[in-house]
């Protein structure tokens, strides 16, 4: 039994063009989408990397100032 799963770009929201692109330095999966050109992950292992954590850190900077 085979699973299968469906990865979308998280860019530009496209399956069809992604491959796989090796693995990241914490041995998760990278892929690559042809449309955007662009790299990335399902799973990260380090959250400082996770999407939308950039707002999060500004927000929280813009906070305390």
């Amino acid at each position: 039994m085979t699973v299968t799963i469906e990865v979308t770009c998280r860019y530009c929201d496209q399956a069809e063009p992604v491959r796989k692109h090796g693995t990241g330095k914490a041995g998760f999966p990278r892929y690559y989408c042809k449309d955007c050109q662009r790299t990335f992950q399902l799973n990260y292992r380090y959250n400082g990397h996770k999407p939308g954590m950039k707002e999060k850190i500004v927000d929280m900077a813009m906070a305390l100032a």
